[in-house]
């Protein structure tokens, strides 16, 4: 028999219920043990009382601000965990987690063009600002569609719950213009970077790691075509060579992170 709450803490919703649960669990231990006590060594009744009062008093005095402790240090374990220690975002393993069992419609996977050279030009510390700006413009521009997450390097990816051309296309675009048209200020340097992205609705029954390589693919797509641009998996009007997109395999490697 469990009779204390297990500790599995998310948010600060979790805390509060963890602290409340906790403190009604102590309270009624403490009250029972009093109320046996009192009931073996009886005096009068306001005196029990005053002792079942003070004894619940005491109990949530102490128990409310060490339970709070201890769920917020696994708060913060949690956060840890799941998030991107750069960016703030979801880290790819929280990004990833739970994929095939989810109900998200559509993935779209963003990759910063060319950044290989803001770190060969400015240096990894001016990069590493950069890759926080995009991540905090996909955030504001494209969050609000579903699960945002970090890949890994200068790729970004989110599981929408919609797959609605027209709406992510709209949602995509707004993302890229205002990354285009935004100097990202680093130290004395102003970076100004674009985004390519590719996008794969879900067909019916579809694993996840044939929607990332479809969606891999058509970011291949995106940046053979000259780079800033947002390609569909689906759209046949391509004019790169599909023979030079990359295979499945390559595509999984990525997936798996190797």
């Amino acid at each position: 028999m469990k009779f204390f709450p297990e500790i599995d803490l998310r948010s600060e919703q979790d805390l509060s219920r963890y602290v409340l649960r906790t403190t009604i669990v102590c309270v009624a231990i403490a009250m029972t043990v009093d109320i046996a006590n009192q009931l073996i060594f009886f005096v009068s009744w306001p005196e029990a009382v005053r002792s079942w009062i003070l004894t619940a008093i005491v109990v949530v005095m102490i128990a409310v601000p060490v339970s709070r402790r201890v769920g917020r240090v696994q708060v913060s374990l949690y956060r840890a965990s799941t998030t991107d220690e750069l960016t703030g975002i979801l880290n790819r393993r929280a990004f990833l987690d739970g994929v095939d069992g989810s109900s998200f419609l559509a993935l779209i996977i963003v990759d910063v063009d060319h950044f290989k050279n803001v770190n060969d030009r400015h240096g990894h510390w001016v990069g590493d600002q950069v890759l926080r700006a995009t991540a905090t413009m996909m955030e504001q521009s494209i969050g609000q569609l579903g699960r945002l997450g970090r890949l890994g390097g200068e790729e970004f990816a989110l599981l929408a719950e919609s797959n609605e051309r027209g709406i992510l296309l709209e949602a995509l675009e707004r993302f890229r213009e205002t990354v285009a048209r935004t100097p990202i200020l680093a130290d004395t340097y102003s970076v100004s970077i674009t985004i390519s992205a590719g996008v794969a609705t879900r067909d019916y029954h579809q694993t996840f790691e044939k929607l990332f390589i479809r969606a891999d693919q058509a970011l291949y797509r995106a940046k053979a075509q000259g780079r800033n641009k947002i390609v569909f998996a689906d759209d046949t009007s391509s004019d790169c060579d599909t023979a030079s997109v990359p295979t499945g395999r390559i595509a999984d490697r990525r997936l798996s992170g190797r």
